[in-house]
């Protein structure tokens, strides 16, 4: 006599389908957590977020049993999927953010891109003629270099230009000072330009001694001499 042993009866249909879903809602909600870690693939990773957790969700309403424990599974990774899409992006965003403000290669700062910056002064070299104050007829048009270190011995140098305003000829004796960067006079130097007609101008070099550590200059006094 032969045994006939019964066939398991199929699940329906339907628990099949559902059970299809809920996998594919886990396999969406997988890849588009790893694809979202790529940020020029945020749009895919989100619409594969996007149906991984929309795939979840109807399983995890109409399944029973195990089948909607992975349709909850797959909805948790999906979810977590575009979770990992904002993350990635706000973080690139950020990025191309910062570089955009920051100086371009090339670009001094505060400047424009392609201009050099002005080359750096030596140490020792004056900073500025700060012209304020400066009796009429005469303009510190720039401050030398000191000398080899700056020392109480070291000397300096300014250009100065000289106008005689008066309506007769005469010689002019400039007196130029030299700060720190307090403001303190550290010494002074004097020039004279020599038979200057009227409204005549003459550029003079001044000399100083004993103004180590100075950082300006600028025009003292201007007297007939």
């Amino acid at each position: 006599m032969t045994t006939h042993t019964p066939t398991p009866p199929a699940p329906p249909r339907g628990r099949r389908r559902r059970s299809g879903i809920a996998i594919a809602s886990v396999v969406l909600g997988v890849a588009g957590a790893l694809t979202g870690l790529v940020p020029s693939l945020h749009v895919l990773a989100l619409c594969l977020a996007v149906l991984g957790a929309a795939a979840g969700l109807v399983v995890l309403l109409r399944g029973r049993g195990p089948v909607r424990r992975t349709a909850a599974a797959g909805l948790v990774l999906s979810l977590a999927a575009a979770a990992v899409v904002v993350v990635v992006t706000a973080a690139a965003r950020d990025d191309v953010v910062t570089d955009a403000t920051g100086d371009a290669p090339g670009q001094v700062p505060g400047g424009v891109a392609g201009e050099e910056s002005p080359p750096a002064e030596p140490a020792g070299v004056a900073g500025g003629t700060r012209p304020s104050g400066a009796p009429e007829g005469v303009a510190v048009t720039g401050c030398g270099e000191l000398g080899a270190s700056a020392t109480a011995t070291a000397t300096a140098t300014a250009t100065v230009e000289v106008t005689n305003t008066a309506q007769e000829t005469r010689s002019l004796a400039v007196a130029v000072e030299w700060m720190d960067a307090a403001d303190a006079q550290l010494g002074v130097g004097r020039a004279v330009a020599r038979d200057l007609a009227p409204g005549q101008s003459a550029t003079v070099r001044v000399e100083g001694t004993g103004v180590g550590g100075a950082v300006a200059c600028r025009a003292l006094e201007l007297a007939p001499t």
